[in-house]
């Protein structure tokens, strides 16, 4: 190597250790200027100062009672129907809703008032652990929080199946005593149940973990950080805490249904597909279930197993635009009988623009 190269490579790296150097410095400086940051990103949330109305319909239920925390979002506050039918349920089951959300028009709030629906309107912040965060805490320093038997978590980024009756959803609502029951559960960077749908009994909701969670959490995080600190967090520490979780559809489970027989007999009279057209389906299935089941969303890749074990939600973003190239609900979706009704597709899914020349 001659002199002139040898320079070159010991320039490098010097810069590179320089600039590692510079980065680790600004890095330091800026830690505790972060920290007071956060610290009043933090009181400003306990204050509520998210929060911009709550309506709360009293006398609606003999307390105790369970609780549904539903955090939604649509542009303009419009309550899809697809929502509107699963709250309607619910509402039949004996649950209260409290729906946290950004706006709601007026429509939307004569058909909660018509039934008793509670609303609490708050700065779009966190996703939907912020939104949870702001509603358990308006909860407590409202005094309603004692009165809750129960905590059902749910958001709106599920589409609810046409026969939630006919779904796993009953159990889901029954739950557990001692656990935490979701529909599924994921090993993706560390074991914990997905959290579009919790089921949280009083022996939790009454806990100090519980208080303590909501009372530090950072929610005014983007995705990575609500994922790693909420849906992964909340379940750490409740194992923590020694309360177990439960999947009503365990990944574990999911991933060998699909080479079952039977999953190939349900395929046939669902959907009235050919032996040999079920055939090329379940071998799709078992493709996309190759891979280790710690790095799978088994809301996504293995949503088929899922939809025929009876789970009452489809992701949103597999019916609008399927970003993980998964395969596609519908396939069996609109089978006999149908596990989607098409009239809540329409004000519920938001799809891309696509095929528009500029």
């Amino acid at each position: 190597m001659g002199l002139r190269s040898r320079g070159r490579k010991v320039g490098k790296s010097l810069l590179k250790q320089l600039l590692l150097e510079s980065a680790q410095l600004r890095e330091r400086l800026m830690r505790p200027v972060l920290a007071r940051r956060r610290r009043r990103w933090l009181e400003a949330i306990r204050r509520l100062e998210r929060v911009e109305e709550l309506q709360w319909h009293p006398g609606t239920e003999p307390a105790p009672h369970p609780l549904v925390l539903l955090s939604h979002y649509a542009p303009g506050g419009h309550l899809q129907r697809a929502i509107r039918r699963l709250i309607a349920h619910l509402r039949d089951q004996g649950w209260q809703v409290l729906i946290l959300t950004t706006a709601l028009n007026d429509t939307a709030r004569r058909w909660c008032s018509e039934r008793s629906v509670h609303w609490l309107i708050r700065r779009n912040e966190g996703r939907d652990f912020g939104a949870f965060q702001d509603g358990w805490l308006t909860l407590q320093q409202r005094g309603l929080a004692e009165a809750c038997s129960r905590i059902l978590l749910l958001n709106d980024s599920s589409l609810p199946v046409a026969d939630l009756a006919g779904s796993s959803l009953p159990r889901l609502l029954e739950g557990d005593d001692d656990a935490i029951v979701g529909l599924t559960d994921s090993f993706q960077n560390g074991y914990h149940l997905q959290s579009y749908a919790l089921n949280c009994p009083e022996t939790v909701i009454r806990s100090a973990w519980w208080h303590g969670f909501w009372w530090s959490f950072p929610g005014w995080s983007g995705t990575a950080g609500i994922i790693r600190d909420g849906e992964i967090g909340l379940s750490r520490q409740a194992l923590q805490a020694g309360h177990p979780l439960r999947a009503l559809h365990p990944v574990s489970r999911l991933r060998t249904v699909g080479g079952q027989e039977e999953f190939l007999r349900r395929l046939q009279e669902r959907c009235g597909y050919s032996r040999h057209a079920a055939q090329l389906l379940q071998e799709a299935v078992l493709e996309q279930a190759r891979d280790a089941f710690a790095t799978m969303n088994p809301t996504h890749d293995l949503v088929l197993p899922l939809l025929l074990e009876g789970c009452p939600l489809i992701k949103r973003d597999l019916l609008e635009s399927n970003p993980c190239d998964c395969l596609d609900p519908s396939l069996i979706a609109f089978g006999e009988p149908p596990l989607i009704d098409p009239l809540d597709l329409v004000d519920f899914l938001r799809p891309p623009l696509i095929g528009f020349k500029q």
